[in-house]
């Protein structure tokens, strides 16, 4: 076989990965500008790929390094294909960021959540054309003929430019490789940062106060999973998901403008725990407000009901793991292990009963409403079946917006718990419930769940809820306007304020509850103001 044959052989292999992918998109989502792009970028990384080839003599070096750069190419369109037609977006560093972080068992319900049959079709078809492309390389290898003369110059050159062709026309935002590298650095350096909270329970906070009383404390902090304000009863929702909720609702401040820095857990939960905000991200790894509490006494509790392992320990496993004690109650895989949220109750009042401190403060980390839906709560709460209101419309989608609403009001219910239980104590005491971020619901976007590449309003707004005990309100006067727009990357400040920490660290003027409170541009993605950037 001459060389110009071979080329066209290995060439065509590439092209028809490309192809077939581009003609899925086509499809089912439409020709768009971004689909282009992503098209041009992958037939310009399949030549820079196969360019190196020519650079070897060996045969066998050769058929190995075709084979593998061919499966790579194949697996990253394969990938980045699915994921465009779950999401009508490319990868980014970010969601692939978060893939990094999450678990077996979130993976499962994720894939079982979103598959269907086109993908299984499309997963059978690029099995076939690889299968084939690589018994086509391996047979029709043995004829090439070696080449006298490698124009080693002529392929590096073509290969540098090419490359540079990507980065510097920005279309390198759409490589697969790419991101993973990039994702994977990120998230080395961010793990390994906050790998030092379990060692350092303290922190390295200055100048560090608190008016020392003989009062019993105990306040707890609620963070919830996936759940948008717009789903809430308690915010006007057309349905009665937080019936319990309302009924205290005299009892309780309910904030209206408060959003998430990011659509997903692991960069808001960093931020909303940490001293990291929009302007400073690096700060995550120099102090938690756990690390706070327990520099001025408190002692610290984490109970989860979430999984502390991703791939590898959890961002949130290690913030949480300079706590005094900790409690994971789901640490098994499979979609089998549905541990419903009011299994924390129990381990709540256990916690209220030990008598290591008189002042405490507790982290309930709920499973809340994250996908899937159904596994978030028990068959008694199984309350909507009808119809909802939606701007998309079909059995399939009036059954999640269902279940999602049936686990709002489960949720509901364990929050309400929460707080009678604390409540019961007759301490001074708090209880403090948000959400780490919302969820998309068929509302403006074809699609459940949420994610940073299409973002919508509804992923950013969470619920805030603040309830007081009346030995608290007695001793500490908060500035309540419950209007006031805010962004979570500043709890940490608010947190501190609730709590009456001073540090050198902590900024009055980033606390919801302080009248020396200034407002300041919430900003989201790379650089959008989240105020305008809906409207």
């Amino acid at each position: 076989m001459t060389n110009i044959k071979i080329i066209k052989l290995i060439s065509y292999q590439f092209l028809i990965i490309v192809l077939a992918a581009l003609f899925f998109e086509l499809l089912f989502t439409g020709l768009t500008l971004v689909t282009v792009y992503n098209t041009i970028e992958n037939i310009i990384f399949s030549t820079v790929l196969i360019s190196p080839f020519f650079l070897v003599s060996c045969r066998k070096i050769q058929t190995v390094y075709i084979t593998a750069a061919y499966l790579m190419f194949s697996l990253s369109i394969y990938f980045e294909t699915i994921y465009y037609y779950f999401f009508e977006a490319f990868l980014s560093a970010s969601s692939l960021f978060v893939l990094f972080d999450s678990n077996r068992t979130e993976a499962t319900e994720f894939l079982n959540f979103y598959l269907d049959i086109n993908i299984v079709v499309f997963s059978v078809l690029m099995f076939l054309i690889i299968s084939i492309s690589i018994f086509k390389f391996k047979t029709n290898l043995r004829s090439f003929k070696k080449q006298s003369k490698r124009p080693i110059v002529k392929v590096l050159f073509y290969v540098v430019i090419s490359i540079a062709f990507l980065k510097f026309s920005k279309l390198i935002i759409y490589n697969f490789p790419y991101l993973i590298l990039r994702s994977s650095v990120k998230y080395s350096v961010e793990s390994k940062i906050l790998g030092t909270y379990k060692t350092n329970a303290t922190g390295n906070f200055s100048n560090v106060s608190r008016l020392e009383t003989n009062e019993d404390e105990v306040y707890v902090i609620v963070l919830g999973e996936s759940s948008s304000r717009a789903h809430f009863g308690l915010y006007d929702y057309y349905r009665a998901t937080t019936p319990n909720l309302n009924a205290l609702k005299n009892e309780l401040q309910v904030y209206n403008d408060v959003i998430s820095p990011h659509p997903h857990s692991i960069s808001s939960i960093t931020k909303l725990l940490t001293l990291g905000n929009f302007e400073h991200p690096d700060k995550i790894g120099e102090g938690s407000i756990i690390q706070l509490a327990n520099k001025t006494g408190f002692e610290t509790f984490w109970l989860s009901n979430q999984r502390p392992i991703g791939i590898y320990e959890s961002m949130v496993t290690k913030i949480a793991l300079s706590s005094t004690k900790s409690k994971f109650l789901t640490t098994v895989h499979g979609v089998q292990n549905k541990v419903m949220d009011e299994k924390i109750l129990p381990e709540l009042e256990a916690f209220f009963k030990d008598d290591s401190s008189s002042k405490k403060l507790i982290i309930v980390h709920l499973m809340g409403t994250h996908l899937s839906y159904a596994n978030r709560y028990p068959e008694n709460f199984n309350v909507f079946k009808d119809e909802p209101f939606s701007n998309y419309k079909s059995e399939e989608i009036s059954k999640i917006i269902n279940d999602y609403d049936n686990a709002i009001r489960y949720s509901d219910y364990v929050i309400s718990q929460i707080i009678e239980k604390t409540k019961a104590l007759n301490k001074k005491s708090f209880v403090l419930y948000f959400s780490d971020h919302g969820e998309e619901l068929y509302k403006d976007f074809n699609m459940a769940g949420h994610n940073e590449d299409i973002s919508t309003k509804d992923m950013y707004d969470v619920p805030f809820v603040l309830w007081q005990s009346d030995k608290f309100k007695q001793q500490k006067q908060l500035t309540i306007d419950l209007d006031r727009p805010y962004m979570l990357d500043d709890l940490f400040h608010s947190l501190a304020d609730l709590l009456d920490i001073s540090a050198q660290e902590v900024e009055e003027e980033r606390s919801l509850f302080s009248a020396k409170f200034k407002n300041r541009k919430r900003i989201i993605l790379k650089n959008s103001e989240y105020d305008t950037y809906f409207n």
